[in-house]
């Protein structure tokens, strides 16, 4: 099934996945065939599935890693929701948000740096993406694929790229002070 398929499907974006089995199946093969798509059959094989996917909370939704190279790669993407209707920003215009107790942030990225592998010597370095579906993540999700898993960028850029993001985002979010 190709990518524009899926996200023509009637229950897309797969919100209901906890209860459907169908929309839980749509919502793994959407994040697959995004990854799929960003990088290609060349580094495809080089990518296999670390777990399944987790069906109560979609954490992850995918988990994948490159053991061809050192350290180890991974990529975790966790389903993110807007379930409790916080107040949310909105990652195309980035419209200044203003709330009370909490704000939702519908792409969440960052690099888990020192960990080890099941074998507790082999070091790994991962990219975890939380995101919600939508165009705009679905831009971002993609972009940082591509940096991680195609490009295979070290750490420290992507911790450059991972600042630059929540930079712009923490400067448009300002919480009320309740004091």
């Amino acid at each position: 099934m190709k990518f524009d398929e899926i996200k023509k499907h009637a229950n897309f974006p797969f919100r209901n996945f906890q209860q459907s089995d169908l929309e839980f199946l749509m919502l793994e093969l959407y994040w697959a065939t995004l990854f799929q798509e960003v990088v290609g059959e060349s580094a495809r094989a080089e990518w296999k599935a670390e777990c399944p996917a987790d069906r109560d909370q979609a954490n992850p939704i995918l988990f994948l890693s490159n053991r061809t190279v050192k350290p180890l790669r991974i990529i975790r993407i966790i389903q993110r929701f807007n379930e409790k209707q916080l107040p949310e920003i909105n990652l195309e215009t980035f419209d200044d948000l203003t709330f009370e107790d909490d704000a939702y942030v519908p792409f969440v990225p960052d690099v888990t740096i020192g960990a080890l592998d099941q074998d507790m010597v082999t070091p790994i370095d991962e990219l975890v993406v939380s995101s919600d579906i939508s165009p705009v993540c679905e831009r971002y999700v993609q972009e940082y694929i591509g940096f991680w898993c195609v490009d295979l960028c070290s750490i420290e850029e992507m911790q450059d790229r991972l600042e630059i993001y929540w930079n712009e985002v923490n400067s448009h979010l300002f919480r009320l002070d309740n004091s």
